[in-house]
């Protein structure tokens, strides 16, 4: 079973015809089973008076999807963090008077080979159906995005996976609390399954945790985390934008599926509070600026 994961900008008419709704906080999810192949659409619901919103539903995706309908600063920032974020596979949904201008602004981006589309919403499945998906099975890893109790079943976390796969009964060290955890079941597009695969958006019942415990980005991994609380370095602007960082400048560490807060001091970035290192690059952002979402660091 094939699973993609699919963010998606102001195309929520597009969506609506193709797939069915379902989990909503401030990103809304669909989902589709086509066939052989799952796939999970996430909306930015909250965005753009949130931009955790825009940068949450981002982070999992495999495959983009921009509808433009006019060409502004929300536009622009949506390119800025889809290319700090590097996904290199998408569509444009624009008529063809905006695309000379949209190719012009995407050109030096990792947004530069997305395909623009101007058919029907059910033809823009098949589209998405022949993207071939690279999967890295070297660590098993699913980031978790909503958690609840369940009657009769216990703590259920829903989220994606990452790499790897994950399985029933398997033992998984959960992030942040460093605690062992058994997951009981998985679910997959309302149906029972032992295992799940890399691109899969899952649903776990677990053992040995609390929904109180846990929050939005906690990760599962069948090995050890490491930590970072200070992230030394030079911040990397996208390369549209020109920076000029003082100390105390406030910043958030913003691509893992949570908003972590810390400060710029002394070319360090000092954290407020330890983030699990699964990645080695790091988008930050700033609630002050415009764009808000505007570059990078290396762990």
């Amino acid at each position: 079973m094939e699973s993609y994961s699919i963010f998606c900008y102001n195309a929520s008419d597009y969506i609506k015809e193709i797939a069915k709704v379902g989990t909503n906080s401030d990103i809304q999810l669909y989902h589709r089973k086509d066939e052989n192949i799952i796939m999970t659409f996430i909306e930015p619901i909250k965005y753009p008076e949130k931009v955790s919103s825009l940068t949450d539903s981002i982070y999992p995706s495999d495959i983009a999807i921009i509808k433009v309908s006019s060409i502004n600063k929300d536009l622009g920032e949506v390119i800025i963090a889809l290319d700090l974020m590097g996904k290199t596979r998408g569509f444009i949904i624009a008529d063809e008077e905006k695309q000379p201008v949209i190719k012009k602004i995407i050109g030096n981006t990792s947004l530069k080979d997305y395909k623009f589309f101007t058919g029907k919403p059910m033809e823009l499945i098949d589209e998405i159906k022949a993207m071939e998906i690279p999967r890295n099975g070297d660590q098993n890893l699913t980031v978790i995005d909503h958690f609840f109790k369940v009657k009769g079943v216990g703590t259920v976390a829903l989220g994606f996976v990452l790499s790897g796969s994950i399985s029933k009964h398997q033992k998984l060290v959960l992030s942040d609390l460093d605690r062992e955890v058994e997951v009981r079941s998985i679910q997959m597009n309302d149906e029972d399954v032992d295992s799940a695969g890399a691109g899969s958006r899952v649903g776990l019942a677990l053992k040995n945790i609390e929904p109180t415990d846990m929050e939005r980005g906690m990760f599962l991994s069948d090995k050890p985390f490491e930590y970072a609380e200070t992230i030394p370095g030079k911040v990397v602007p996208q390369t549209s934008l020109k920076l000029d960082l003082g100390d105390n400048f406030e910043i958030f560490v913003s691509d893992i599926m949570r908003f972590q807060r810390g400060k710029f001091e002394n070319d360090h970035i000092i954290l407020d509070k330890k983030i699990p290192v699964v990645k080695k690059t790091m988008v930050l952002s700033n609630n002050n600026m415009v764009p808000r979402i505007f570059g990078t660091i290396n762990l």
